[in-house]
């Protein structure tokens, strides 16, 4: 089909450019079907395609309010979940701080009580 600013594409055709021009480029779309790279994308944008690039429609997604609720609730129990995780990481930083000065304060007493018994043997 030739373009040219008087034709006018059927939905049926315009609908097999943007399902081909998903799985492909543009550069194979517009040799394959002979249409501007930027009608297709004009196309994609009225017909309710995904944005190829972004992988999400913005007016879709806009349309549907219950599938943006349910994503919201999920993003707050994630917070939540990483809320959690990070007290749970803190509270073991803290008992591993501990060990550590209790490894280092025995440490320092068996070097004492190693002195001591050096100098008694003297």
């Amino acid at each position: 089909m030739a373009n040219s600013k008087q034709h006018r594409y059927p939905n049926s055709f315009k609908h097999e450019v943007c399902q081909y021009y998903t799985h492909h480029t543009g550069v194979e779309t517009q040799a394959k079907y002979g249409v501007d790279r930027r009608s297709i994308g004009r196309w994609r944008v009225v017909l309710g395609y995904n944005n190829k690039h972004r992988s999400r429609h913005m007016y879709a997604e806009a349309m549907q309010p219950a599938l943006k609720k349910r994503e919201q609730r999920e993003w707050m129990v994630t917070k939540k979940d990483n809320a959690f995780l990070l007290d749970e990481l803190t509270n073991l930083r803290v008992k591993l701080m501990n060990k550590d000065m209790d490894n280092l304060w025995l440490k320092g007493k068996l070097m004492d009580i190693a002195d001591a018994i050096k100098t008694m043997e003297d």
